[in-house]
C-alpha cells in the first residue's frame, strides 16, 4: 500500500509546465460539473414550501401588562414542581399577592426588598392558580 501511494505522489510531482496546467483545468471543470449538478438537483427541494408550525392552544399570556407592589419572598419550589416556581410576592401582612416567574435573574437579586412588578399575568400548567410573569422589577427606596 505504502508502495502505492509514494508511486502515485511521485508520478504528480513530475507533472510540470503544459501538462499541470491542463490536468488543473480538468479538475476545475470536473468539479464545477458536479457542484452545478448537485446545486441543479437540490434546487426542486428548496422551492418546496415548508411545513406549517403547529400553534400553542394552552393558556397564553394576556397582552396587557399588570402592575403589582409588595415585598419578594422565596417560595420553596417543592410546592409548585412542574412550573419552578420559587417566589412570590406578598403585601405588608404576608399574604401573597401574585406567585412570579421570571426568565433570568431579577427576582433572585431583589429577594426580601420591597418593589413594584410590571409584567403578563398568566396560569400555572393547572390552569388555576394565577402566576405573574416578571417583566420588569421596581425596587422601593426606603426615604420614599
Amino acid at each position: 500500500m505504502s508502495n502505492l501511494l509514494k508511486n502515485t505522489y511521485d508520478k504528480m510531482e513530475a507533472i510540470k509546465g503544459k501538462r499541470l496546467v491542463y490536468m488543473l483545468l480538468a479538475i476545475f471543470v470536473s468539479f464545477t460539473t458536479v457542484g452545478i449538478s448537485i446545486g441543479y438537483l437540490m434546487s426542486p427541494k428548496l422551492n418546496e414550501d415548508e411545513t406549517p408550525v403547529k400553534t400553542y392552544s394552552g393558556n397564553l399570556p394576556k397582552s396587557e401588562k399588570t402592575e403589582a407592589s409588595g415585598k419578594i419572598t422565596y417560595v420553596n419550589p417543592e410546592m409548585y414542581p412542574i412550573d419552578e416556581i420559587s417566589y412570590s410576592l406578598t403585601d405588608g401582612s404576608g399574604k401573597d399577592i401574585y406567585l412570579l416567574s421570571a426568565k433570568d435573574n431579577k427576582l433572585e437579586i431583589s429577594e426580601g426588598l420591597y418593589v413594584k412588578v410590571i409584567g403578563t399575568l398568566s396560569t400555572l400548567k393547572d390552569g388555576k392558580t394565577p402566576v405573574l410573569l416578571v417583566e420588569e422589577v421596581i425596587i422601593n427606596n426606603v426615604s420614599n
